[in-house]
């Protein structure tokens, strides 16, 4: 495994997190057991992925902190995930602290590393600055938590605007969308954090459409219809290029690695029900950057592209 620093948190992290939502969630999601998602945790760590990403609402903290049983605590950096709001209402202060210490609970912890405020939109950010970010900083004080942090929801913000405001009010992580089909956090959101030392978590490196050929024809042909796409672009093999001359075994691979060495990115998560995907998924990420001609192909191709996540 290879290691980056998250930004001024200091924590080291491996290069690949592992998350445990999407549309597998530890294969929770497709009745595979509880046992099978702690084994796909466990393998993780075995692998030396240290940074496990969790949320509330994805059902696997409970597989999580069974998982992490078997190693020391402090051999894991473990994010969780608590939602500025419940039933359409923005939580009180001293509720979103009570979900906090249900998620400690869950995994089986005194304290998480990373705690996110997750998914927040545009509309929720001033309640979550002014309300529930102070409270995460009682958190801390009270070593509840480590690190401040923030998710988007970059299926509905795909051109980040809340990150965009937010980076620079003192969040320590956050976590951005970012592949090859929408590189617009490059620019927004990528060049703040690192300007200011905040660690990032890439999401929504592989989706549905950088995994199934015909997904990726059908979004490419609706990018050309928007202008947004060379008219040239061929919609039925827009990323072929990719596949040959060796460049990348598959299209998941090339995906993976043009994230992993974006500058600015310190974590691609990568979620799985699948062990041998898992593997997989591990191998591509080790691998060396793409071409130099291949990245700027994929940079100049997408580059009018911010309204998609690729999901």
């Amino acid at each position: 495994m290879q290691y980056n620093v998250l930004g001024k948190t200091g924590l080291r992290v491996s290069v690949m997190g592992l998350g445990c939502g999407g549309h597998s969630r530890l294969g929770l999601a497709h009745g595979l057991g509880h046992d099978h998602a702690v084994s796909i945790v466990s393998r993780a760590l075995e692998l030396g992925i240290n940074l496990i990403d969790t949320a509330e609402g994805y059902g696997t903290e409970g597989a999580v902190g069974d998982a992490i049983k078997r190693v020391n605590r402090d051999e894991v950096v473990l994010s969780t995930k608590v939602p500025p709001a419940s039933d359409g209402q923005p939580l009180a202060a001293n509720k979103f602290k009570e979900r906090v210490e249900s998620c400690l609970a869950r995994l089986g912890v005194d304290y998480v590393d990373i705690l996110h405020v997750h998914g927040v939109t545009q509309d929720q950010y001033d309640h979550t600055r002014d309300i529930l970010y102070p409270a995460l900083q009682e958190l801390r004080t009270a070593g509840k938590i480590r690190f401040t942090a923030i998710s988007e929801q970059f299926g509905r913000d795909t051109g980040h605007d809340t990150l965009q405001g937010a980076v620079s009010d003192g969040w320590d992580v956050v976590m951005v969308g970012f592949n090859i089909l929408n590189q617009s956090a490059r620019d927004r959101v990528l060049n703040q954090t690192q300007a200011l030392g905040v660690g990032t978590l890439d999401m929504f490196a592989v989706r549905r459409a950088l995994s199934n050929s015909e997904e990726l024809s059908r979004l490419v042909a609706d990018l050309k219809r928007q202008n947004l796409l060379d008219e040239n672009v061929d919609a039925d093999n827009p990323l072929g290029f990719l596949l040959e001359d060796g460049v990348a075994a598959s299209i998941p691979e090339a995906a993976y690695r043009f994230c992993r060495h974006e500058p600015g990115i310190d974590v691609v998560l990568s979620g799985t029900s699948s062990r041998d995907h898992l593997e997989q998924n591990v191998r591509s990420l080790l691998m060396p950057p793409l071409p130099d001609w291949a990245v700027e192909r994929l940079r100049t191709m997408f580059a009018a592209v911010d309204n998609v996540s690729g999901n």
